[in-house]
């Protein structure tokens, strides 16, 4: 398309009674913008006086002086459209919650619960777990809130586009975000994303000048630097090729004209505008900040166009309303927000011991299901155990010709398939791409090239390029978008080429993904999976190597499942796309090309529950995915050579952890060692120690009481993963090391 900035600016200002007259607003609407914008006004005021009275605690980043972008913005959508925010948020929750309030005590339920909230209280629209910057009300007014992070809400915001785009909603997302992120690298992943994938999406950067204290293209005060080198932001449009406006953010009108344009074209042509709203903050940064990076005159200047005064005067001017009845307004929404302050005072505090409430979606599942996939894993194991001996047995045949001859074998005798992880991983999601439309699949190479690995192989040609989604290399973008499309009422499965590259998308993974059904006080569900690999075993050093499951276990809100076997591949990711609950699904890339059994019929594999690979008595080993096989083969050695029976439990899922299936385990054998190949410091291996010391048996009795040795943890070494081969396979356990940790113990 033909690229183009305009700025409205440089048209006449509209007349509200062009605007009453043309039927696009009535006078009751242009009274309540006023009425907003107070309420918001007295709201921020209001939060001023309780920081300084220690009333309300933590960061605040007041609204004040920026409320015409929130009201007229969303007076330009409809209820049922959607909205991101920011750190500074009030004026967008504000909005957006009256322009949901159907009654006077619905519009004050709405201001109660946005100052209780900001209290800390339970009667808060998060129940005070979220505060000032990630305050929202996902259910009822699709405000799917904001974070601390900047930046941080632009690529969720694109998740939440793209899931109306694919629900065919007819809704449209509105992105708010300030000047400061527009620097910031997910600001780029994210616009590149909305406009490749051409959802229904308005950017509304709010331009107040500052990034904190750095200006943004520059100040009269000396000392200052500048965060750019354009003064106009929107000039950034041209590189996604999207049309982009410059608007008045004084001036709730012009935003309103400007906000109803791009979001008819968001709607009807999923095409995304950027809109730069030049507004100004009365306060600093926060409470703290004494802004002496800008001057008295630049203040006073802005405070001479507040949005209440623009609004104000155009009210009286076009002879729409006396002054009477705009004294009446503001007293109105005075006792709006006094009211909402007395009702947050009051309000309870949440109980302490509702503390870990809401962390997660409680997972559920028959026992019958739990002990019969237990029966079906001891059968999926000697149905390998059988392929793999038939395949030795087999002669003068080609590898391939032996392998399916092995295969028939095991189809006639066990009724069950013969595949490769990798295999295992695609047909998952194909079975549940047919089972459930809300189900897609997004990241990068994953459509036609199917895959780095080609995990995502025959996808693409079966479900369409609207349910497998190529991308471009943006894992932040990736993963922040499957948060909120998730949020959205879609099932994604992102995937990450590489377990290293999740470090880029850790924000969104841990701080949007993780975090958000607790800090919106249980009310969201993200039901996203995050699939990726890692390991050493290619040769490919460090940066695509490292095995970093400890880091993702550590924040709670993330499952972590790692598989072993190309059965627990697929019945595990096929769980873990069910699941209400985020979950990072990491496979090992040295294991992709490994066979096994895997029954014909639909099967789920239950989520936190460990598999015994194999039963013993004299030390239990507990590994996961790669060291978990390499654990079997050291057991097998053990047995053979030393008539050392060791037990196997692979724990399949890092968390939830079945730490009561180990304990049990090593209560019978007096002896524990784990087995990992991620870093020995902090590791899995280590909490997984931690956890069985402190595990409490029904009698009373501790894990540490069980004991008849010190437990081993055995690890990679903490060294970066190294290119050379003799180097990377010195930097794991290997399975001789396993069978001489047990030999030791024993």
């Amino acid at each position: 398309m033909d690229f183009c900035v305009e700025d409205t600016r440089k048209k006449a200002p509209a007349k509200l009674k062009e605007l009453i007259k043309d039927g696009l607003i009535t006078l009751d609407d242009a009274t309540d913008w006023l009425r907003t914008i107070y309420e918001i006004r007295f709201f921020e005021e209001k939060v001023f006086e309780l920081l300084g009275q220690n009333i309300i605690k933590g960061a605040s980043h007041l609204y004040a002086g920026e409320e015409a972008v929130a009201v007229g913005a969303i007076a330009a959508i409809e209820r049922g459209d959607v909205i991101g925010s920011t750190h500074r948020g009030h004026g967008h929750c504000g909005a957006i919650g009256n322009k949901y309030a159907d009654s006077e005590q619905d519009r004050q339920n709405h201001w109660n619960q946005m100052m209780a909230e900001l209290m800390g209280k339970e009667t808060g629209y998060c129940k005070g777990r979220g505060g000032s910057m990630h305050i929202a009300e996902v259910d009822k007014q699709n405000n799917l809130g904001s974070t601390g992070i900047v930046g941080g809400n632009q690529a969720p915001a694109v998740g939440a586009a793209l899931a109306e785009k694919y629900k065919k909603s007819g809704r449209v997302v509105i992105s708010f975000f300030g000047d400061g992120s527009t620097n910031c690298g997910s600001f780029h992943e994210s616009m590149n994303m909305a406009s490749t994938l051409k959802v229904p999406l308005v950017a509304i950067i709010e331009n107040n000048l500052y990034g904190m204290s750095v200006p943004f293209s520059g100040s009269e005060v000396e000392g200052t630097r500048r965060a750019s080198n354009i003064e106009d932001i929107a000039q950034r449009a041209a590189a996604y090729d999207v049309p982009a406006m410059i608007v008045d953010g004084q001036n709730v009108a012009a935003v309103f004209l400007a906000v109803r344009s791009a979001v008819k074209r968001a709607r009807e042509d999923m095409q995304m505008t950027i809109i730069e709203a030049k507004t100004y903050r009365w306060y600093g940064h926060s409470r703290s900040d004494p802004r002496a990076y800008r001057t008295k005159a630049e203040e006073k200047a802005w405070h001479e166009r507040d949005p209440i005064i623009v609004l104000s005067k155009k009210l009286l001017s076009e002879n729409l309303c006396p002054q009477e009845q705009l004294d009446e307004i503001k007293d109105k929404a005075f006792a709006t927000i006094e009211a909402a302050t007395k009702f947050g005072l009051d309000s309870a505090w949440p109980r302490p011991a509702d503390l870990a409430k809401d962390v997660y979606v409680e997972e559920s599942y028959e026992a019958s299901l739990i002990e019969s996939e237990r029966a079906v894993s001891t059968k999926v194991m000697e149905a390998t155990a059988a392929f793999e001996a038939a395949l030795a047995s087999i002669t003068g045949k080609t590898k391939k010709e032996a392998a399916e001859q092995a295969r028939a074998q095991i189809k006639s005798q066990f009724g069950m398939d013969v595949m490769t992880i990798g295999q295992a991983v695609s047909a998952a999601q194909a079975e549940e791409l047919r089972r459930d439309e809300k189900v897609i699949v997004m990241g990068e190479d994953v459509g036609l090239y199917g895959g780095a690995y080609q995990a995502t192989r025959g996808l693409s040609a079966e479900f369409g390029t609207d349910r497998v989604i190529d991308t471009a290399i943006s894992e932040a973008a990736i993963a922040g978008a499957a948060v909120d499309a998730a949020l959205r009422g879609i099932r994604p499965v992102a995937e990450i080429m590489y377990v290293d590259f999740v470090t880029i998308a850790m924000d969104q993974l841990v701080h949007v993904g993780a975090y958000n059904r607790y800090m919106f006080g249980g009310k969201a569900k993200v039901p996203m999976v995050l699939r990726t690999e890692g390991g050493v075993g290619r040769c490919i050093a460090a940066h695509h190597s490292e095995s970093l499951e400890a880091w993702l276990m550590h924040p709670p809100g993330l499952y972590v499942v790692m598989p072993s076997t190309p059965y627990d591949a697929k019945g595990l990711l096929k769980a873990a796309i069910r699941s209400d609950n985020p979950v990072v699904f990491i496979e090992h890339k040295a294991t992709y090309g490994q066979l096994g059994a895997v029954p014909e019929d639909d099967y789920i594999i239950p989520l936190g529950a460990a598999d015994i690979k194999r039963s013993g008595k004299d030390a239990t080993i507990v590994s996961y995915s790669r060291m978990a096989m390499w654990s079997l083969e050291a057991a097998k050695v053990l047995a053979e050579q030393r008539g050392i029976d060791a037990e196997v439990i692979d724990v399949r899922t890092l968390k939830p952890l079945d730490i009561k299936r180990i304990a049990e385990s090593v209560r019978k054998t007096g002896r524990l060692v784990t087995v990992s190949e991620g870093f020995c410091t902090c590791g899995a291996g280590r909490e997984i120690t931690g956890a069985f010391m402190e595990y409490e048996f029904d009698d009373g009795s501790r894990g540490f009481d069980y004991l008849d040795a010190a437990p081993v943890n055995l690890a990679a070494a903490d060294v970066p993963p190294p290119m050379s081969e003799p180097l990377e396979t010195a930097s794991i356990p290997s399975i001789q090391e396993i069978v001489e940790a047990v030999k030791a113990i024993v």
